[in-house]
């Protein structure tokens, strides 16, 4: 029987999320150990150009998904397997051809708005990084609806854990700018290799060319791909309109605070991706089901969210000045204000895939168009007057009014999707708790971050907030499928 049809998903679902988790976990202190020194190196100016170059790259790199990775889960999860291998060549092809079409707009832009030489180079050398992770990424999916996330979570951590090493090793040999743009290449291709010889049949994926399919297959989920590329746009443009409006100054500051956010915003889709095969099957099978699952998804990612963000406030100034040094103090007060977009960021990754579960694309295409007007609507006057700091109002502000217009769309709709009130009043009650407390003490900001969470999860406890299969799957050792 197909593991999404037993009551053994749920428990492989769970682990499935902590392991990605975890691994994602152990490369993020690789990474933030790496940047440590990296960031020192490269110095103020080079940093922003890196961060600068890295945002671009990665709207290209969301751009070529165009919301595919998402719809082949679920297709792959509630149709049969031949249809979903056509899907994924198709796919394959697709995200190919945009990816290399985004890079050379990509170049485009660096040479119309004048970047240094360095930088536009640099595009091209990521980008190639980018079209192969491109390629692994698409060639994993078979190994997600099969609920494999334990050698899912071993290539990101393989892939995260290389690429720190390499730029550590760039650092200490003293290295120009030029040679970080490629740290992806070395590590990615033998990650690849090893995904389609361990993936089986399934995952030997050579990409196939049919117009007719590949224009039926965008034009059937168009309105989910313009809502992921202005998702990733409104979010990742932040950091090219500071280099824009202000300074290099302003730009390095808010670069170092915003590489530190983005390591936690990937954070909600490794948690909610591996519920996206359980929550597609029980939406065309079971609705009763469905509301369940997408509750206490949802609850759960708001109280992981809450203490990311409760962390990271208290936690900012230790966290820049390990990072990136005394030189950067003014990226701290960009950190604690970006920290406030996670509360935002976890609830807006579990409502996003109970909308495509339900395929309710355009309300998230409505969602996402209101997210980019604000942030652009806001960042100019904000950005102008502010700098660094102004992007991070704007961003936040951005953040929050997507997870409200999601959490509308679900709920005005389908109310047994609706947060139960009892249940967010004393998450924040937890939050605010233990945050006015660490602050009071008035110690430093390492003790303060790790003393407010240890208040917070002793909160979550004592008001039960933690839900039961989170507490089953870690320590009740095995079920009999049903």
């Amino acid at each position: 029987m197909d593991i999404l049809d037993t009551t053994e998903a749920g428990t492989a679902v769970v682990r499935g999320s902590l392991l990605r988790f975890g691994g994602y976990g152990i490369g993020t202190l690789a990474t933030v150990a790496s940047s440590a020194v990296v960031i020192r190196h490269l110095g103020l100016i080079d940093t922003g150009h890196f961060t600068t170059v890295t945002a671009l790259v990665t709207i290209v790199a969301t751009v070529s998904d165009l919301g595919l990775t998402g719809i082949a889960v679920r297709e792959y999860s509630t149709g049969p397997r031949s249809d979903g291998q056509r899907f994924l060549r198709n796919l394959l092809g697709i995200r190919i051809a945009i990816a290399l079409s985004g890079l050379v707009i990509a170049v485009l832009f660096g040479l119309l708005v004048g970047y240094p030489a360095v930088m536009v180079i640099g595009t091209v050398i990521a980008g190639a990084g980018m079209v192969v992770l491109v390629v692994q990424d698409g060639c994993s999916i078979p190994l997600q609806v099969r609920l494999r996330f334990g050698l899912v979570a071993g290539f990101q951590l393989a892939i995260q854990v290389g690429v720190a090493i390499e730029a550590l090793l760039l650092a200490l040999a003293g290295a120009g700018l030029l040679p970080f743009f490629a740290l992806q290449l070395p590590v990615v291709i033998p990650v690849l290799v090893v995904t389609v010889v361990v993936g089986g049949r399934d995952s030997r994926l050579i990409p196939k060319i049919e117009t007719r399919e590949w224009r039926r297959m965008v034009g059937r989920i168009l309105p989910y791909s313009a809502a992921v590329v202005l998702s990733v746009v409104y979010f990742q443009i932040a950091q090219v309109m500071v280099s824009v409006l202000s300074s290099s100054a302003q730009t390095g500051y808010f670069g170092v605070s915003f590489r530190v956010l983005a390591a936690f915003t990937t954070v909600p889709p490794l948690l909610v991706s591996t519920s996206l095969p359980l929550l597609a099957r029980a939406a065309r099978d079971d609705s009763e089901r469905f509301a369940y699952a997408s509750r206490k998804l949802a609850e759960t990612m708001l109280i992981v969210g809450c203490g990311v963000a409760l962390g990271l406030f208290l936690g900012a100034g230790f966290a820049i000045r390990v990072i990136a040094g005394p030189g950067f103090g003014p990226s701290a007060d960009v950190l604690r204000i970006l920290s406030v977009a996670l509360l935002g960021t976890f609830v807006i990754g579990a409502r996003g895939y109970a909308l495509l579960s339900l395929d309710r694309l355009h309300a998230m295409l409505a969602s996402n168009a209101i997210a980019l007007t604000v942030v652009l609507a806001a960042g100019v006057p904000l950005i102008s007057a502010y700098g660094a700091k102004g992007a991070a109002i704007a961003l936040v502000a951005a953040e929050l009014t997507l997870s409200l217009c999601y959490e509308w769309s679900l709920a005005h709709t389908r109310p047994e999707l609706r947060f139960n009130p009892g249940y967010v009043l004393r998450a924040a009650a937890a939050t605010l708790t233990a945050g006015a407390v660490a602050v009071v003490l008035g110690v430093s900001p390492l003790a303060s971050a790790v003393l407010g969470s240890a208040i917070y999860i002793a909160a979550l406890l004592v008001l039960g907030l933690i839900p039961e299969e989170i507490r089953e799957a870690l320590f009740r050792r095995h079920r009999p499928a049903v």
